[in-house]
């Protein structure tokens, strides 16, 4: 037998192969040939602005150090923060604030992608759309007890719309095309990438990448929406819920419209606050409990009859209910709904107001009026009942005094972020939501120490508002160390700690543990001075221990136009409100 020669019979075999091609063939080979190549982190940032990103959040490191230069490059301002956790919340609450999805994490390997985790928790249970990316090893070196080697898709696929491993640098934008499409779709909410380390060192074609489909609104069955507008004409003592899933698809007018066309009252779940203001004469809030054991038929839209609604226990034994949401699991859960409509309920509600102007006569509001009168009459007697609690006199300012000084500071379009235990109950008894998206709290969940980060992504996607942070000590360690970022990165928000020395102040400590126990253990050191962080990152700081000194303090720290921060002592004896 002959010896081949190697390559020259390659290369012949090349050339024959070459000259067999279509000249439609030929064309398309010189246009594979010269396509750009791109880098993994660059094709990364080009996804991100093809989803029309606005800002990339998370903390550098290998593998994915690259992608935020990268980014910056595209106009998609990189956010570096003190933990991965705070990255994934920042993003989630500005996407929410703004109604889509324009802040993306991104965060290194190993530990840094479950640090990420409790963030995406948050986002899941608040139905917030937010994408976040994790580096990971090489996937031709997985399993040899590599640095920082895990497999995150398995943990995030409990708590995510969607999660994937991307294989191939080729793959790379369709992947956060799709992730993008995903988390906007349907009931919002995170999704999860996990980034190989060799497929974002690879290259591939940056030409023809995809763009991200709009996301559309699903109405409701037009005959569906007659028979609820038959139920509530029909209705004695209806009652309206807003739920936060309206967020992505109501009309302001519309709702306005709705509500006083019927006159009907409405209460809010915690942060479907503001959509209709707090302020308006036929909102319930005041008397939430109440309420709902006397209405007849009740609309909730948006939200379900979970924890925050005593799983229904509080409604009137008969009441029909009309229940409206995206999420078809959501629908007739913890309570038998007469009605259910799968549909997104913010477009339900305009849907609504449309069949009920057809159908409503003038005199529509007027037949509700012995209602209202019922409901202003528990209204007052609520408001009589509160003026003790704010009159009561103590030598240490008590919660009430702190957050009836905040309310009278605060603008109508604030957002107001609370956390805490006493903090939250207090502030949800005593502040009003006057503006969409004006309310943010520890969420579904009750994550404590979120509040900080999601002011930071307030402020980033409405700079226009003031942003203030009311939380309690606690609640305030937990991510204290993201005052840093609010400098660094010039976001102006101001945090007011509600200093009681401890987890509800002194009262856990006592209700547990004996008297002379000789350890603080729920209770912490008392009279912490937690503003001379704030000091020495470069904010503005103060320190208040007299009612009379809140009002001058807020005011100054609202005109430094600095990230700020007022500690403010309150008595730890004070005892638990009780929340709604």
């Amino acid at each position: 037998m002959t010896p081949s020669t190697g390559n020259g019979d390659s290369k012949n075999a090349l050339l024959d192969r070459l000259q067999a091609l279509t000249a439609a063939q030929r064309a398309a080979l010189r246009r594979r040939m010269s396509a750009e190549k791109a880098g993994g982190h660059s094709l990364i940032a080009e996804a991100l602005r093809r989803c029309g990103m606005k800002r990339v959040l998370g903390i550098t490191g290998t593998p994915v150090h690259q992608v935020f230069p990268e980014c910056a490059k595209r106009g998609i301002r990189p956010i570096g923060t003190r933990h991965q956790q705070a990255s994934v919340l920042m993003a989630a609450a500005a996407n929410y604030v703004a109604g889509r999805m324009e802040s993306a994490v991104v965060v290194s390997a190993g530990p840094a992608v479950t640090n990420a985790l409790t963030g995406v928790l948050v986002a899941r249970d608040n139905g917030w759309p937010v994408l976040v990316m994790g580096g990971r090893r090489p996937i031709h070196q997985e399993g040899i007890g590599y640095f920082q080697e895990l497999d995150a898709v398995p943990i995030f696929q409990s708590v995510t719309k969607w999660a994937a491993k991307v294989e191939r640098t080729s793959e790379i934008v369709s992947a956060v095309v799709r992730a993008h499409e995903i988390a906007s779709s349907g009931r919002p909410g995170p999704v999860y990438l996990d980034l190989p380390e060799d497929v974002l060192d690879g290259r591939s074609e940056a030409t023809n990448l995809p763009a991200p489909a709009q996301p559309t609104h699903l109405p409701a069955d037009a005959e569906k929406v007659t028979d609820a507008a038959r139920l509530l004409l029909e209705a004695r003592q209806p009652l309206l819920i807003l739920g936060d899933g309206i967020r992505w698809s109501y009309c302001p007018k519309a709702l306005r419209r709705l509500v006083e066309r019927l006159g009907i009252p409405f209460i809010a779940a915690p942060m479907g606050r503001g959509f209709l203001s707090d302020d308006h004469p036929l909102c319930a809030n005041e008397i939430r409990r109440w309420i709902q054991t006397q209405a007849d038929v009740v609309l909730m839209a948006g939200a379900c009859f979970d924890y925050r609604f005593r799983f229904g226990a509080e409604l009137a034994p008969g009441a029909r209910i009309i229940h409206v949401d995206i999420d078809p699991t959501m629908l007739g859960k913890s309570v038998a709904a007469a009605l259910t409509i799968c549909a997104d309920s913010g477009l339900f509600l305009t849907q609504l107001d449309e069949a009920l102007a057809a159908k409503c006569g003038e005199n529509e509001s007027v037949r509700l009026g012995p209602w209202r009168e019922q409901m202003k009459a528990a209204c007052e007697e609520t408001r009589l009942a509160r003026k003790a609690w704010l009159a009561k006199k103590s030598a240490l300012m008590g919660p009430q005094h702190l957050f009836s000084a905040l309310r009278d500071f605060l603008p109508a379009d604030a957002v107001v972020v609370l956390d805490g235990s006493i903090t939250l109950a207090s502030g949800q008894a005593l502040l009003s939501a006057r503006t969409p998206c004006g309310w943010l709290d520890p969420g579904w969940n009750g994550c404590m120490g979120a509040s900080i980060p999601l002011g930071m992504g307030a402020k980033l996607a409405a700079p226009e508002r003031m942003v203030v942070v009311a939380c309690g000590d606690f609640a305030f360690g937990l991510s204290a160390m993201e005052l840093e970022t609010a400098v660094r990165h010039r976001i102006p928000i101001l945090v007011v700690v509600a200093n009681n020395d401890g987890i509800t102040g002194a009262n856990r400590q006592k209700a547990y543990f004996l008297p002379d126990y000789p350890e603080r253990f729920s209770q912490f050191l008392p009279q912490l001075r937690y503003e001379r962080i704030m000091d020495t990152f470069g904010g503005h700081a103060e320190w208040v221990t007299e009612a009379a000194n809140l009002r001058p303090a807020l005011e100054r720290a609202a005109a430094s136009g600095l990230p700020a921060c007022i500690n403010v002592s309150v008595d730890p004896d004070a005892p638990h409100p009780g929340f709604w």
